[in-house]
Formats: C-alpha cells, structure tokens, sequence
C-alpha cells in the first residue's frame, strides 16, 4: 500500500530543493563571472603594462624605433611567456616557410649545417640542384658570416634563421674551405659566395644493402614525397633479395605526421597507428593502416634526435610486434600543433594535443627506449652528426643487422660489430 506525503511535507521539499537549486546554480554562476573577471583583469593588466612601456619607450628610447620589429618582437615575446618549446609565434614570411617545410625541400639557399666548436656553421649537406650548389658552396665548408654578420657574434641560431627566405632574394656567405691537399683546417681559405634564394627538393630516403641481404633505408625527415620515395627504394631491395629491413630514423627530427603514416601503411598489418589526445582527454583515431604488411622484421634505428613523427613510427612497430627498437632514448616529443593563421598574414603555432602511438602509452617528456640500447662510441657519433658514417663502420647498424637475425631474418653472412 502506498503511503501518502502530506502536503505540507511536500511543500518543504520543493521549497528545500528549489533552495539547493538555486544555492548551486548561484554559486556555479558566481564562480564563473569570478573567473571571468579575474581573466579581464589579468588581460587588463598585461595591456596596461605594455602601454606604459611603449609609452617609456617611445619618451625616453635615443635610437629609431622599427614599428614592424618591435611588433614580431612583441608577438614572438608574448608566445614564449608561455613557456612551452613547441608553441611559436611566426611572422608572414617564417609562416610561408613553415607552411612549405611538409615539402620535400623548401625556398631558400638549400644547405645543411651544424654547429663547430667555434660557433660557426660547418655545411654538411648541400641538396643537388640548389642554389648553393649553384653558387659554388660545398660539404664541408664552414661558413663563419652571413650578409656580413659574424655567425659567432649573432648566433648560430640567428645565421641559420637568414639561410631560407623568398625565390629571388640574395644572401651572402663568408666562408672557409680548406685548400685541396691541405692537411688541417688552419689551411683554410676565405671565400665570399652570394646566393640568390630558390626552390630545391631533398630527397628524404637513402637506400642500400647490407650484409649480402639487409635492406637499409635512412629516412631523412618525412615529408610529402617520402611515402613514394620509401616504396620506391623498398621495391628494389626486395627485389635485391633483402630478408629484413634497418630503417635509421636517428636525427630525424621534423616532418610530416601524415607521411609517417602513410610508410608505417605499408610495413604494418591492419590496425590504428596514430591518434591524438585532447586536453579534455579525447581520443582521435588521426591515421590507420590496411592489410597490407610487408612480410620481414624490421629493426628501426633511433637516438636522442628521434623526434615528433619519428617517434609514433618507432613506437608503432614496437606496439604492433613487427620489430625492434636499437639504439638510445628517443627526444620524447608529442606535441601536436596547429598553425593558426593572423589577419597580417602571420601565424601563431600552438600545441593542441599529443600524439599518441598503437599502444596508446605515452612518451611525451620520456622518450621511447631502445629495446636494444646501444651507443655510438664518440668518433663515430661525430662523423653521423656530419652525414659522414658509413653504414658498415657504424656500431648502431651493426647491433641491428644482429636484431633481425635473432628475429629470423636470413642472413648470408654474420654481421660485423663495428667498434672504431
């Protein structure tokens, strides 16, 4: 039998609930315009602190001001404030540059560099067909200023900021190149080389084999070519006869997320390979392959310049079990990020996710670990720094060629361990 609620009872429950409704409501509402106000005034405040310093600036600053530098500056200020190493501010000309770096090649001189102990730029690569080739610069020239700015005094980084820019627009290299025959680099030459900026392509997959019968594919960076340029060069190693791929993606440090998916298509069986992970904590399904496995072990190179892309294609042949990992802790970046275009034709890069592997584990901030953990002893390191290491004096390779043949890989002579 039911039992009723006197009305009066029922009375004081509405009006109880109604309160708590209210009181919720009121307190949820109050929170928000708190944070609200706290947002506008925070902004408040940031706008009247820059006011006051262009104010002061403007008053007080002996010098020219540059309306256009101090408006990058300011951008490129506000955006580091956030202290995150993937978030960026670009101007119009550094976001036409970023747009063409999914490219396989870019506008600008067309060179490859590193840093020497003395702060300069040592060329390790110059791309055929570039402008530089053009020009006359070579591997292994050392370029110590750039439109007559000392590398050294302005930073490496800045010089390498002047190597890209519009077709059609010059910059000026000083350079040392050391006399044919020389004997040390104290023999080196002075020579001032101007290039006019253009197009070139890199080719972003180099492809031989090894130990009568281990395809070995480097992959430079992945970009929009890549796909076509590893199924190319892997077409002919199988027809070579290779048991077993060494894929060396050590240094390989930018690119397109895209083209990582499309080669990992054609090495892995059906399944997802790369997804995202939102800041609510949603998860994409971004990129999957099809069933179309390329039937050999695979041994994938990677050290501490393993990076971005680079990194959620090693750990998907890890997750998928399709081979292993040999070498050292990968970069650990994860970031996913959007360029988010301005009005004035600059853009400001944001991160927005993080990239997710098979396995769903994240590396961001870690790293992957090499199944296999070998170093490269310190001459060898240089000389990969500089494009220089023979695949078959490098101790890395030589530790992964012995991974595909624990793997089953048929090997027509035991691999040599590299120690020199």
């Amino acid at each position: 039998m039911k039992r009723k609620i006197p009305w009066t009872a029922a009375v004081s429950i509405a009006a109880v609930t109604a309160a708590v409704t209210v009181s919720l409501t009121y307190g949820y509402a109050m929170d928000s315009f708190n944070r609200k106000v706290a947002d506008v005034d925070a902004r408040q405040a940031l706008y009247t602190k820059l006011s006051e310093i262009d104010r002061k600036v403007r008053q007080d600053y002996f010098g020219k001001v540059d309306e256009t530098s101090l408006r990058d500056g300011l951008c490129t200020g506000y955006v580091a404030g956030l202290g995150d190493p993937h978030a960026q501010y670009l101007s119009a000309e550094k976001y036409k540059a970023y747009r063409d770096s999914s490219r396989s090649g870019g506008t600008g001189a067309g060179v490859t560099t590193v840093q020497d102990g003395d702060g300069n730029m040592e060329v390790i690569e110059v791309a055929p067909g570039s402008p530089a080739e053009k020009a006359g610069v070579k591997k292994g020239d050392t370029i110590i200023a750039v439109n007559g700015d000392d590398v050294a005094r302005i930073t490496y980084a800045a010089a390498l900021n002047q190597l890209d820019g519009p077709a059609g627009t010059k910059v000026t290299f000083r350079l040392l190149r050391a006399a044919q025959g020389a004997a040390s680099a104290a023999a080196a030459q002075p020579v001032e080389i101007t290039v006019v900026r253009g197009d070139y392509r890199v080719q972003t997959v180099a492809a031989s084999l090894l130990s009568g019968n281990v395809g070995f594919l480097k992959i430079s960076r992945f970009a929009e070519d890549t796909p076509a340029e590893f199924n190319g060069a892997l077409a002919r190693l199988m027809r070579g006869g290779a048991s077993g791929l060494v894929i060396d993606l050590r240094n390989n440090s930018s690119g397109s997320m895209a083209a990582a998916a499309a080669v990992l298509d054609t090495l892995l069986p059906a399944g997802n390979t790369v997804l995202s992970r939102d800041r609510a904590g949603r998860v994409t399904v971004e990129s999957a392959s099809k069933a179309n496995e390329i039937p050999l072990p695979l041994s994938v190179l990677v050290n501490g310049g393993t990076s971005g892309a680079a990194e959620v294609f090693a750990a998907d042949v890890r997750d998928f079990r399709k081979g292993v990992l040999v070498g050292e802790k990968t970069a650990g970046n994860s970031a996913k990020t959007a360029a988010v275009p301005l009005s004035d034709g600059s853009a400001v890069v944001l991160p927005v996710a993080e990239y997710l592997p098979a396995g769903k584990k994240p590396f961001g901030g870690t790293g992957l670990s090499a199944e296999v953990e070998k170093a490269l002893p310190e001459k060898q390191r240089a000389l990969l720094e500089r494009n220089g290491l023979a695949p078959e004096q490098d101790a890395q390779v030589a530790a992964a060629v012995a991974a595909l043949a624990r793997q089953g890989a048929a090997l027509r002579r035991a691999p040599a361990d590299a120690r020199s």
